[in-house]
């Protein structure tokens, strides 16, 4: 197979890096700007009133962004941190767990924003497929016979799990931030904080951040939320892509070819010791199907092993 494959961009043996750059991208402009508003509203609308007040204009919310100027001002700490963690929730459906609701005959149906690089990712990966698939012997001069087959409903159901997959965990990222932010915002009120540190430690756990406030896990570890997300982008656009390419493997054998898969890493020096002893090894589709990516920001592909003569 090192013929077959060795102009193979070991770097990227995926050819994805761009849509995971893309995708990661826009998850960090989405917990950028939903910091930005959190900032807003807690140190220049003062939402929380724990300023002096110096004057007696009151102001909205941006846009009905923020809450607006010392919102909460006449209610209980307790009311306050509700009413703020009702808001925040409001804004990360907005902004980073956006669904758009597109209209068409019937019913209107709703797609997430995330679904459109998890859309590109397997599409990329069932184009990979054939091409890699075009290159063995048992095919040869064979390819153009094999249907175009994105539609087809054995993938579809598999992209339509991955979407969710996607949103349902990139929501588990909110979750777990609002957790924090609801316990930082209610021992920071009672510590009686003042608007600029609270706001830093909000942006410790959104965005990463704002300086060390020894914010860390049982095992001594933070990853904020924005990291978090920027993570899962760029592991579940590798998953898409490996699923779509070992369904497509699987459908050539409608034209009588079997393959296995041939475990494949990026061949640099970033590549882990659970990848690297993987390197080569020789699996049925079945077996590989769900094994990458084999951990957060795996690179690594699966290629087709012509077995279509072997008994």
């Amino acid at each position: 197979m090192i013929g077959v494959y060795k102009k193979l961009d070991k770097y990227d043996p995926t050819h994805t890096t761009s849509l995971r750059n893309r995708f990661a991208r826009q998850m960090r402009k989405r917990f950028d700007f939903l910091y930005s508003l959190v900032r807003k509203a807690i140190v220049v609308d003062d939402c929380f009133a724990l300023k002096e007040e110096k004057n007696l204009l009151t102001m909205v919310g941006e846009a009905g962004l923020t809450p607006g100027h010392r919102a909460y001002e006449f209610m209980t700490s307790q009311e306050k941190l509700q009413a703020f963690m009702e808001w925040i929730r409001e804004q990360e459906k907005r902004h980073v767990l956006q669904v758009t609701r597109i209209p068409q005959l019937g019913s209107a149906r709703e797609e997430a924003w995330t679904n459109l690089y998890i859309d590109s990712a397997y599409r990329a990966g069932v184009a990979r497929a054939r091409e890699q698939m075009g290159m063995l012997p048992s095919l040869a001069g064979k390819i153009g016979e094999a249907p175009v087959s994105f539609l087809g409903p054995f993938h579809m159901d598999r992209v339509g799990l991955l979407y969710l997959r996607v949103f349902t965990d990139l929501q588990g990222i909110t979750e777990a931030m609002d957790t924090l932010i609801s316990r930082a915002l209610a021992q920071g009120m009672a510590e009686g904080r003042n608007p600029r540190q609270i706001a830093q430690i909000m942006n410790k756990i959104i965005t990463g951040g704002g300086g060390d406030l020894s914010m860390t896990d049982t095992l001594g570890r933070f990853i904020p939320a924005k990291r978090r997300a920027e993570i899962l982008a760029r592991t579940e656009i590798i998953r898409a892509h490996h699923l779509a390419t070992i369904q497509e493997y699987r459908n050539f054998g409608v034209l009588g070819v079997k393959v296995k898969a041939e475990w494949r890493t990026a061949g640099d020096d970033r590549v882990c010791d659970e990848c690297a002893e993987m390197e080569g090894k020789i699996f049925t589709l079945d077996e590989i199907e769900f094994m990458i990516p084999a951990h957060p920001q795996c690179r690594c592909i699966a290629l087709p092993l012509d077995v279509t003569d072997q008994k």
